[in-house]
């Protein structure tokens, strides 16, 4: 059965999307993209023309999705690649016409808003999916592997520290300036550690963070590279004619993570970082250290061990995980191979491959009603991180993540909730 699927935001996500859905087409035949919908016209043109040019017909072009969901009555499924501040809008809009969900990271605005989405999606019994993308790269498949198979023993401490970015606006995204829409790198970017820290070393107890805008005032910057190729297509909606753009949403955390297993997590996330960047990414435990893969790179990991000259990598560590095998529909991306501990593939590839993975989940999701690996639950637990961060920055305490899944703490998210 082929599902009939509406894709709602063709800016620069949508268009990455987009390619993903074309890399899917090429080996399943789960979705048909019937319709396209996005304010601007000439956006939602760009990605209808995209499909129409490698698979040969055109999805129906939209500008108001209440129309969308009025005239298209064979649509089975809704993917929202919106900003953020519209995802649970739409979310709700399609849930309540009786439609599947796929929405961008992160699930929602607010953890008050994902509560909303949680209980509607529960009562009406639809599938509702998050498309993160990260952990479903192969190399944090093998991580994951690793970790669980005691390759290092039993985890004892992480450290995630990504400090970068430069004085430039992200993406050139006047949205990405605003805390209004969810536009805070530690939610954009950030989400993304959050979900693999959860990911692989399970739930969270508590969070500790100082948290700060620490660059005020960004600067427009002309895209280039592989941005150019997703994002030069859209519409700017917001400061558009401003070269500098005051930005109100905080875009460093500096913080000490708690998880339930005792692990203890010391996690950085800076964008504000002028001429200088560092990248650290390690899982500590009893027998030897976890050196993560960079995501979408096709770089492996690697193990450190005490009394060790040289790393372990590549093949010697699938000898560690005897019976790591990749899934079926992951697989049939990398060329059939289910054990594989490198790849070379170009960023644009791997983007649109780890995309497609995502739509066949979800899709295998609907057809054998099971929970997508990404659902409600994961889907909130990494929001919960990420706002736990900017949560605890906000009132100069620790928190619970469990607390600000409930909204028992929730003083920083107040103002976006009350202004929806």
């Amino acid at each position: 059965m082929t599902l009939q699927l509406a894709l709602v935001g063709c800016g620069g996500m949508g268009f990455r999307h987009t390619r993903g859905f074309i890399e899917l087409a090429s080996q399943f035949d789960t979705f048909r993209l019937t319709a396209v919908c996005d304010v601007h016209e000439q956006a939602a043109n760009h990605v209808a023309t995209a499909v129409e040019d490698a698979l040969g017909y055109r999805p129906k072009v939209y500008t108001d999705f209440a129309r969308m969901l009025d005239e298209e009555k064979i649509l089975d499924a809704v993917d929202i690649t919106t900003d953020t501040r519209m995802h649970h809008t739409f979310a709700l809009a399609a849930l309540e016409a009786g439609l599947h969900v796929m929405t961008e990271k992160p699930m929602a605005i607010t953890l008050k808003a994902c509560r909303t989405v949680r209980e509607v999606a529960e009562k009406s019994g639809l599938t509702f999916a998050v498309a993160e993308n990260f952990r479903r790269d192969p190399m944090n498949r093998l991580a994951k592997a690793l970790i669980e198979n005691g390759a290092i023993g039993d985890p004892t401490f992480v450290v995630r520290v990504g400090v970068g970015g430069g004085t430039a606006l992200m993406h050139n995204t006047g949205w990405r300036a605003l805390k209004s829409r969810a536009g805070s790198h530690i939610l954009e970017n950030g989400v993304h550690d959050c979900d693999l820290l959860l990911y692989f070393l399970g739930d969270i107890n508590t969070i500790s963070a100082e948290t700060g805008v620490l660059i005020g005032t960004r600067r427009r910057a002309g895209l280039s590279g592989q941005l150019a190729n997703f994002y030069e297509h859209r519409v700017e909606d917001e400061f558009a004619a401003d070269e500098l753009i005051k930005v109100d949403t905080e875009d460093s955390a500096f913080a000490v993570i708690r998880f339930a297993s005792g692990v203890i997590g010391q996690v950085t996330m800076t964008s504000a970082s002028q001429g200088y960047g560092v990248d650290v990414n390690t899982i500590h435990g009893t027998d030897g250290t976890l050196l993560l893969p960079q995501s979408r790179s096709g770089r492996g990991p690697e193990i450190r061990r005490e009394g060790r000259d040289t790393p372990i990598r590549d093949d010697e560590l699938l000898e560690l995980v005897p019976d790591f095998q990749l899934d079926d529909a992951t697989a049939t991306f990398w060329g059939g191979q289910k054990r594989i501990a490198s790849y070379d593939m170009t960023f644009q590839e791997i983007d649109g491959k780890l995309i497609a993975i995502e739509y066949q989940d979800f899709g295998d999701a609907i057809l054998a009603q099971r929970e997508p690996e990404v659902g409600v639950e994961a889907g909130m637990k990494a929001l919960a991180f990420a706002y736990g961060l900017l949560e605890s920055g906000h009132i100069r305490q620790p928190v619970r993540l469990d607390d600000v899944l409930t909204g028992k703490v929730s003083e920083y998210q107040q103002d976006i909730d009350d202004a929806l």
